[in-house]
């Protein structure tokens, strides 16, 4: 298999802090060496940090293979594929490219405000390298892709960031490069428009061209990639086929979560409310009915909340938030949005929320419980940050299934 892209020994280094020295050199001789005077002992001249985004980072790619690169939040992903586009230049080490190389790194950016949605196609197409007979003959696909055709004399300033997105992607992939760079844009637009650049990049990579992508969804990695490369930190973890790779990128996920779980709200002990009704704790079970911290994906669950009235409380609400580790919210609702009340509850005991099965692709799943009055005015108790970790890499996309079963006990 002949090697398209090959990074030998990279690293990128940037400098923090550096912003005033940068402006110096913008600014006439004269005026230049009176600001460095006068800043000269207030600490201005300290030695910026160092940032080194990629450090001694080396790997090959073949033609028409499709690699992803993962790694948590300033891993260097975003770096490498600025690198090869080109964007940015490496600090050290050698780069080989071969080929013409299209990238979804920030979509439209090559867009001006001011000019048609017709008039912006002709100008990114032309910027990509397109002859004007091209975009002639690809004008009406990319038109009838993004669905944007009453739109397409109207100045892009004037579309909602969909529309804008949209017809981005749809120039990108209709220049069919040589090699692919695909930086978690496919997260954006609605499902529909979702599942058509799915489609879309799948026929992509089947036709021959080389991918390269980045995502943190690790489905998406599992689905279309041929190999992964790990990164962390700016350097290179592992390397190699999408199963191995993302096992020891989720455990590692895993551990770090774990060993940063200290003084988060989950402290049973602490009422947090009028104390009328407590939660005293909270469990995770598995389908054998096993307190268990981590769920396999795609198993059943049940949360089981204990709990400790001080009084009789009349149909208390009970609302439950699960949350990925970015604080979005994967599930929301109250025991009452599922037809179930539980009357009047005295004293102590459980109740228990079954989910049917576990199908979100994040590896740890934040759990938010509150207890409010029947008339969701008063709050009674809440507890934050009960931790559920998922284990196995996902078979299917999928979010945390609104479909469950509540019970009392």
């Amino acid at each position: 298999m002949e090697t398209v892209i090959r990074f030998d020994k990279v690293s990128k280094r940037y400098q923090l802090g550096s912003r005033r020295a940068y402006l110096q050199h913008l600014l006439p001789k004269a005026f230049a060496k009176r600001l460095a005077r006068r800043t000269k002992g207030n600490g201005s001249s300290t030695k910026p940090d160092e940032l080194w985004a990629l450090n001694d980072v080396s790997f090959d790619i073949g033609a028409g293979e499709m690699v992803g690169l993962i790694g948590a939040n300033g891993a260097g992903k975003t770096t490498a594929l600025s690198l090869l586009a080109e964007i940015i230049t490496p600090t050290s080490g050698q780069i080989l490219v071969r080929g013409k190389v299209g990238a979804l790194i920030k979509l439209g950016a090559g867009f001006h405000p001011d000019l048609t949605g017709r008039e912006n196609v002709y100008l990114n197409g032309s910027i990509l390298g397109l002859r004007r007979a091209e975009i002639d003959a690809l004008y009406d696909q990319i038109v009838a892709f993004a669905e944007l055709e009453p739109f397409m004399q109207t100045p892009v300033k004037r579309y909602s960031s969909g529309m804008y997105v949209r017809l981005g992607f749809a120039v990108a992939v209709h220049v069919r490069p040589d090699i692919l760079l695909v930086d978690e844009i496919l997260s954006v637009g609605d499902v529909s428009f979702q599942a058509r650049c799915f489609n879309k990049i799948g026929e992509i990579r089947d036709s021959g061209t080389t991918i390269v992508m980045v995502s943190h969804n690790m489905h998406h990695i599992a689905s279309f990639c041929d190999r992964v490369v790990y990164l962390d930190h700016g350097r290179v973890q592992s390397i190699g086929e999408p199963t191995e790779v993302l096992a020891a990128y989720t455990a590692a996920m895993v551990n770090r979560q774990m060993d940063s779980d200290v003084n988060d709200g989950s402290d049973m002990s602490k009422v947090n409310g009028t104390g009328r009704m407590v939660i005293n704790d909270v469990c995770f079970l598995d389908r054998s009915g096993n307190a268990v911290e981590e769920i396999r994906w795609g198993e059943p669950a049940t949360v089981r909340l204990y709990y400790q009235c001080n009084e009789d409380i009349q149909n208390p609400l009970l609302d439950v938030v699960i949350r990925d580790t970015a604080r979005g919210n994967l599930f929301q609702a109250t025991n009452r949005e599922f037809g179930f009340d539980f009357g009047t509850m005295s004293q102590s005991g459980y109740i228990d929320i079954t989910f049917k099965e576990i199908v979100s692709n994040n590896q740890v799943l934040n759990f938010f419980f509150t207890l409010w009055n029947s008339e969701h005015t008063e709050q009674y108790d809440w507890k934050r940050f009960i931790k559920l970790y998922v284990a196995g890499l996902p078979t299917s996309s999928g979010r945390m299934l609104f479909d469950c079963t509540w019970n009392k006990i």
